[in-house]
């Protein structure tokens, strides 16, 4: 069987379709893949969650991630080799607007068959191998404070 892949306006179907988790877009064009060490957990509904705030300096190329009390420190490197990203195309949206899905006797040379679009290529990747740091915000400091000193009070 061969399966046809498209590869036709890689750049500017970017913004057409959805990317996995492992997959973050930055600015209009460049998609990088994200390696973390272990899983992220999130209750409820995931859709439109946001899962922390990433932070990358230009010059030195270090990232940091920031999900709840906990932050990573990475890198970004460039992958030996690049990676596609490819998204299915059924036999539905294969076929064009003024062929008939409903033609029995059409020979199966001009039917459409599903095959693979070419959504983006991955080159870099923003890897965060280190285990994460646990981070005190204001307000969490300023509770324990409170609760330290309402224990020593009484």
């Amino acid at each position: 069987m061969i399966i046809p892949i498209h590869v036709s306006n890689v750049g500017a179907s970017t913004s057409q379709h959805k990317f996995p988790p492992q997959l973050a877009q930055f600015g209009s064009e460049e998609v990088i893949l994200i390696e973390l060490q272990g899983s992220l957990e999130a209750e409820g509904d995931k859709q439109g969650q946001t899962v922390g705030k990433l932070r990358i300096d230009d010059a030195t190329k270090k990232s940091t991630l920031r999900i709840g009390h906990h932050l990573l420190e990475g890198k970004l490197v460039n992958l030996p080799k690049p990676l596609a990203v490819l998204h299915r195309r059924s036999s539905d949206t294969a076929a064009d607007g003024d062929t008939s899905m409903n033609d029995a006797d059409e020979p199966d040379s001009k039917r459409p068959h599903a095959g693979w679009d070419v959504v983006v290529i991955v080159r870099r990747k923003m890897v965060f191998s280190k285990r994460p740091m646990p981070v005190m915000d204001r307000v969490a400091t300023m509770v324990s404070m409170e609760s330290k000193m309402g224990e020593g009070g009484k």
